[in-house]
């Protein structure tokens, strides 16, 4: 089988000696000396690639730029970038950004399920406590750069938008061939996740066996075995699946679900028609508030 053996390190790295507190498994500068973790940087645009395609997608329907629909999305190639911007350079201040926009992106959705129906006084007030929270949380992590609560945290949270997704499911969706869709693809964005976790600690735990095995490879097959890129697939590909999803539940039905990316598409696809002739417990406006029908 035809291959390159890898090479040792480009000297001269453009951005410097690492000082970030984190270094994933992928050797340092192997591809070019512009860019610390090349397959890592570049698996990161999943992100920013999902987050344009949503922003894209609101702005076809004639809503602003930066309205409330497309703040996850915004905060999705926010992930994209912060995270290109760590891998590529491998600076502490550029890993504290990448985990910050992490839970940025998080805490944007927490806004969407949890001000959902709820009157104006009840959204404010959840408002302020995730912000609140966050903020406080963001400082505690900055100034005692302590990874474990950030792993933790993050997945709490994740866990919590998807128990949260399935009760929004079952308490607007009235229709059981439509609740079975929504509640596969909240499934199936769960265990995307969770294999991306998996995959996240056998990259973190085996980086040496890893390593042995890409250099008996040799490039390209070697960047097969470059897990940490299979991480920001599959959680690029999660973390749409749940905006997506979302959206379609907690904003006005356009009946333009059809025009949601791969493969949040194959389950939202058609059902814009069937939220409009009556799928759901009530009528929910643009702001996201509701009224149950009698």
């Amino acid at each position: 089988m035809w291959s390159i053996q890898y090479g040792p390190p480009k000297p001269k790295p453009f951005w410097g000696k690492q000082t970030s507190a984190v270094n994933f498994c992928e050797e340092d500068y192997i591809i070019t000396r512009y860019v610390g973790e090349f397959i890592n940087t570049l698996t990161s645009l999943f992100y920013v690639l999902y987050g344009y395609h949503g922003i894209r997608r609101c702005r076809r329907q004639n809503l602003g730029l930066f309205s409330p629909v497309n703040w996850t999305y915004w905060a999705l190639v926010g992930v994209g970038l912060f995270s290109a911007l760590y891998h590529a350079s491998l600076k502490y201040h550029t890993q504290m950004g990448d985990e910050m926009s992490m839970h940025l992106a998080t805490g944007t959705v927490f806004i969407q399920v949890f001000t959902f129906r709820k009157p104006a006084h009840e959204q404010r007030r959840n408002i302020v406590l995730i912000v609140v929270g966050l903020t406080a949380f963001v400082v505690y992590h900055c100034v005692t750069d302590e990874f474990v609560m950030h792993v933790v945290v993050f997945f709490g949270t994740s866990v919590t938008v998807s128990l949260k997704t399935s009760r929004i499911i079952k308490e607007t969706i009235r229709d059981r061939a439509v609740r079975k869709r929504l509640h596969r693809l909240t499934t199936f964005a769960t265990c995307n996740a969770l294999i991306a976790w998996l995959i996240w600690n056998v990259d973190v735990h085996f980086c040496a066996t890893l390593t042995r095995w890409k250099h008996a490879l040799g490039m390209p097959w070697g960047i097969l075995l470059e897990l940490h890129g299979y991480w920001h697939l599959l959680t690029a590909i999660s973390a749409y699946c749940f905006m997506a999803e979302i959206e379609f539940l907690t904003t006005s039905a356009d009946g333009a679900a059809s025009s949601f990316a791969w493969p949040a598409k194959l389950a939202l696809g058609g059902l814009g028609e069937a939220k409009d002739s009556g799928g759901r417990n009530g009528k929910v406006g643009a702001n996201g508030a509701a009224t149950k029908e009698d």
